[in-house]
């Protein structure tokens, strides 16, 4: 996906990664490698497809408004 759009860790859960451009995030359960055999953590188990200012903060949200998008 990297190879077509900015993807990242979402600095506030490092479970997660964010394309958003694409307004996509998936995540992944993880927690401390107790049991590095455990598949938990290899596999996204969820994926957010979100509408056009899904991301916006809110004075970006008024602008929008205020512009009618």
């Amino acid at each position: 996906m990297s190879e077509h759009t900015a993807i990242g860790a979402d600095p506030e859960n490092r479970a997660s990664f964010v394309a958003p451009d694409l307004l996509i995030a998936l995540w992944r359960p993880f927690a401390a490698d107790d049991e590095p055999e455990d598949d938990q953590g290899y596999y996204f188990s969820s994926v957010l497809l979100a509408k056009p200012g899904y991301y916006d903060t809110p004075a970006q949200a008024a602008e929008r408004l205020r512009q009618g998008a």
